[in-house]
């Protein structure tokens, strides 16, 4: 018979690799307690760890998706506001050019009434968020609108000017404009003052925005662009009204001639709430389906959430009992070790 060799070192050794796995174990049972989740999914399933890496790919891309949503959100939000305030300073506009033509008609302050719309339209076309203007499309780093009574808005005022003294011959400060009439203005404001208003000179005088608007990917298969730019014919339309008034309500327009002037503003500024009503509609379209996409993705998440816990989830009752055992299985290990470290045939001699 063989009797295999017994001493303190080799019951020792034992004891200290035994003592290392439990620590091991220690670590990953912790840290399933705490998460709620395996510690180590490639160890749990192996080969079949990649639908559980397929699943979080998964919901990280719609998470993702959730966030940028959020971003195309505020921007339309914002928008909504801006556009309400336009539509709130041309129904203002409106109901003071109104209350003019029923008054006085102080040249003076139809003046102001211009100057103030053009500087309310101004900030509210001009709204940005983190820099970027809202109303200019992709071309997010231009001003939608110049601002028409500073350095940047020299080349429309110029314009303006211009194609008044080429239809008249003279500017409307002169005393000759005394003599214009009312249908004579009327075809100027009609052909030469509204075609600085076109296509072509809109996007070299006034605006820098883009004709596309942003595009946001909503879902996964849902791609929905900016509905409105500073482009849009409303916000033509409300510039030429401010502009018509700033400049030419203080001139030497005989009174009839001034009722023609104002009487035109209205026209372009009730025309405009109207257009400006239909693209504020065009955003809150966008804005609802965002938001039906994301109650889509939110549902469809859920799913993916479910069958993700059912593949990675421990069963916590079972994780804290695990937990336990090891502790308790340590403790004994710690306690052993040390007894047996402290033998020595010192003590027997």
């Amino acid at each position: 018979m063989k009797l295999d060799s017994i001493s303190t070192y080799a019951l020792s050794n034992n004891l200290r690799l035994n003592t290392a796995n439990l620590q091991r174990e220690l670590i990953d049972a912790q840290k399933e307690a705490v998460t709620g989740r395996y510690a180590d999914i490639g160890k749990k399933y192996g080969y079949f760890t990649s639908s559980v890496v397929t699943l979080e790919r998964q919901v990280q891309y719609i998470s993702q998706i959730e966030i940028t949503n959020s971003f195309a959100e505020n921007r339309l939000s914002t928008m909504q506001v801006a556009m309400g305030s336009m539509i709130e300073s041309a129904n203002n506009f409106i109901g003071q050019l109104t209350a003019e033509l029923n008054g006085s008609l102080d040249k003076s302050l139809l003046q102001t009434i211009g100057q103030s719309a053009l500087e309310e339209l101004t900030s509210a076309v001009n709204t940005t968020i983190n820099g970027e203007y809202v109303f200019s499309g992709i071309n997010t780093d231009n001003a939608a609108l110049v601002d028409y009574q500073s350095a940047s808005g020299a080349p429309a005022i110029t314009a303006v000017q211009d194609a008044f003294t080429t239809a008249f011959g003279f500017w409307a400060g002169d005393p000759a404009a005394q003599s214009i009439t009312p249908a004579a203005l009327k075809a100027f404001i009609d052909g030469p003052f509204m075609d600085l208003f076109n296509d072509t000179n809109w996007q070299s005088m006034w605006s820098g925005a883009s004709e596309r608007g942003m595009r946001s990917k909503i879902s996964t298969r849902e791609l929905v662009e900016t509905p409105t730019t500073a482009n849009a014919e409303a916000f033509r339309k409300i510039t030429a009204a401010s502009v018509l008034i700033n400049e030419f309500a203080n001139g030497q327009l005989k009174p009839s001639t001034i009722d023609q002037l104002t009487n035109s503003a209205l026209q372009l500024m009730a025309e405009n709430v109207i257009e400006l009503g239909a693209e504020q509609a065009k955003i809150g379209t966008v804005e609802k389906r965002i938001q039906n996409a994301n109650d889509r993705m939110e549902y469809q998440k859920s799913i993916l959430d479910q069958q993700l816990a059912s593949l990675t989830d421990v069963d916590s009752y079972e994780a804290a009992t695990r937990l336990n055992q090891i502790v308790v299985s340590l403790e004994a290990s710690y306690a052993v070790t040390a007894r047996i470290q402290s033998l020595s045939i010192l003590n027997y001699l």
